[in-house]
C-alpha cells in the first residue's frame, strides 16, 4: 500500500476537477503548474480547491506528498512533474526516466516547539533515520534534504 493518500482516499467526492488538483498537489505540482492550462472558471476553481485542500492538509502535517528537493542538477535544466515523477526535458529525455528518489516522499509537522520532517519509511525515532528537525517547517524539510544530499554523495563517492 502506498503511504500516499489520493483524492479518493481522503475526499468524500474525490473525482473530477476537485480530485486532480487535489492529486497534483500530492505529486508535487506548485499551484500555477497545476492550473496552468485550465482556463478560469467552473473547473478552474474546483481544481484549485481541491489542490489548496491538499497543501492545506499538506501544511497541518496530515499527508505525506512528494517534495522536489531536485531544484538544480549538473545538466543546468529544471526538474518538473509529469507523469507523477519529476523529470527533466535537458537530462532525462529520452524516454522520461525519473529523476525523483524515494525520499522526495515526506510529511512535516510541529513536534512540541520545533518541526518535524519525515521520510516514507519512518517508523520512530530509535528505529528510523529519515528524519529532521527544524525550527520551522522549511528549515526541517531543508535539514531532511541536506542529510539526503549528502548520504546520496557518500554513497556514490563509495561505489566509485
Amino acid at each position: 500500500m502506498s503511504v500516499l493518500k489520493l483524492s479518493h482516499d481522503v475526499m468524500t467526492r474525490g473525482g473530477g476537477e476537485a480530485g486532480c488538483g487535489f492529486n497534483s498537489r500530492i505529486h508535487g505540482k506548485s499551484h500555477r503548474e497545476a492550473t496552468a492550462n485550465i482556463p478560469h472558471g467552473p473547473r478552474y476553481g474546483a481544481y484549485s480547491a481541491g489542490w489548496e485542500l491538499a497543501d492545506k492538509m499538506i501544511r497541518e502535517g496530515k499527508l505525506y506528498y512528494v517534495h522536489n528537493f531536485h531544484n538544480s542538477h549538473e545538466c543546468s535544466g529544471h526538474a518538473f512533474p509529469y507523469g507523477g515523477k519529476f523529470v527533466c526535458e535537458t537530462c532525462t529525455f529520452p524516454g522520461w526516466a525519473t529523476l525523483e528518489k524515494p525520499w522526495w516522499t515526506i510529511k512535516c509537522y510541529q513536534d512540541g516547539n520545533a518541526w518535524c520532517c519525515v521520510g516514507a519509511d519512518f517508523e520512530d525515532l530509535q528505529a528510523s533515520d529519515c528524519f529532521a528537525f527544524g525550527d520551522t517547517r522549511e528549515e526541517a524539510i531543508k535539514n531532511y534534504g541536506d542529510i539526503y544530499a549528502t548520504k546520496e554523495t557518500t554513497t556514490e563517492d563509495i561505489s566509485a
